[in-house]
């Protein structure tokens, strides 16, 4: 009797011990699953992230000098333009690595079209991006929140031209819809004609952020009075957000006839040529979706 209770015990021992081991790779399978999906998120905000500071960093620099040069006499349409080439090389070094370093919605679903770029990481980077130059307005308005404040008072239409952009006097819409249009477009071509291996001269990689960076200071200088040189609609739709809370209300939206539309449509459509024009001319190892 005490043989067969001994060898009774056994063998729920070594059920009980099975049991536990399926039980255990449940929760181990389980574990790997969750660490799994865990991993995919937080690589995916880990980029976001990137592309937020990187715009913040672009941005927040591009309004501090667009700020003195519209509140002081101690700047100029050069240097404004010349700290803006300057922010981007920066903004690209700074998070390149981690994210790629787009900074820009039209950079992004291009790279989604004609790259491969993941059209799963476009809603994250898309609202990294806005949300980044938000925060750039946010603080450039907090750092310079009197000066702007009283050029409000005297020229509402005046000061807002610090974080959104606009038509110069005289520059109809078709007009500053192709500016901008083309001033994308190169911007784009510039892009991947820099990138390892997809240029006409193959680049060092390490190069590509000074070469862009002159490149955003070349557009500045030589198509930027007409409309401000947007070329990104991140750069325009998120301060524009910030200003109509800041105070200026709908005219954020509405001055000019609804202008708003055309710095968000108008890069889209310009990066899509640019990089349609570098991957039919100019790509030689023809790893573009052509």
């Amino acid at each position: 009797m005490a043989e067969n209770h001994n060898k009774f015990a056994e063998a729920m021992m070594e059920s009980g011990v099975q049991l536990a081991t399926v039980d255990m790779c449940d929760v181990s399978s389980s574990s790997n699953i969750n660490a799994a999906r865990w991993g995919s998120i937080r690589h995916k905000l880990r980029k976001a992230a990137a592309e937020f500071i990187g715009t913040a960093i672009l941005l927040t620099f591009g309004f501090g000098a667009t700020t003195q040069l519209v509140l002081t006499d101690s700047s100029s349409w050069g240097t404004m333009v010349a700290v803006w080439g300057t922010a981007l090389t920066v903004a690209i070094y700074a998070v390149g690595g981690v994210s790629g370093a787009h900074l820009n919605p039209a950079v992004s679903l291009t790279m989604c079209v004609f790259r491969g770029f993941s059209y799963t990481d476009l809603p994250f980077y898309w609202v990294a991006q806005t949300c980044g130059a938000f925060m750039a307005a946010l603080i450039v308005y907090f750092f310079n929140e009197p000066a702007i404040y009283a050029a409000r008072l005297e020229d509402p239409s005046h000061a807002i031209g610090i974080f959104v952009t606009s038509r110069a006097a005289g520059v109809t819409v078709p007009v500053a819809f192709f500016v901008e249009f083309l001033a994308t477009a190169i911007l784009l071509f510039s892009v991947l004609a820099t990138s390892e291996g997809r240029g006409i001269t193959p680049t060092d990689p390490r190069f590509q952020p000074v070469a862009l960076g002159i490149t955003l200071t070349a557009i500045g200088l030589g198509l930027g009075q007409q409309t401000g040189f947007a070329l990104n609609p991140a750069r325009d739709l998120g301060p524009r957000i910030f200003v109509a809370i800041a105070g200026w209300g709908t005219e954020a939206f509405s001055r000019q006839g609804y202008y708003f539309w055309l710095p968000i449509v108008a890069p889209f459509c310009g990066a899509f040529a640019g990089a349609f024009a570098h991957d039919l001319l100019a790509n030689p190892q023809d790893k573009s979706s052509l």
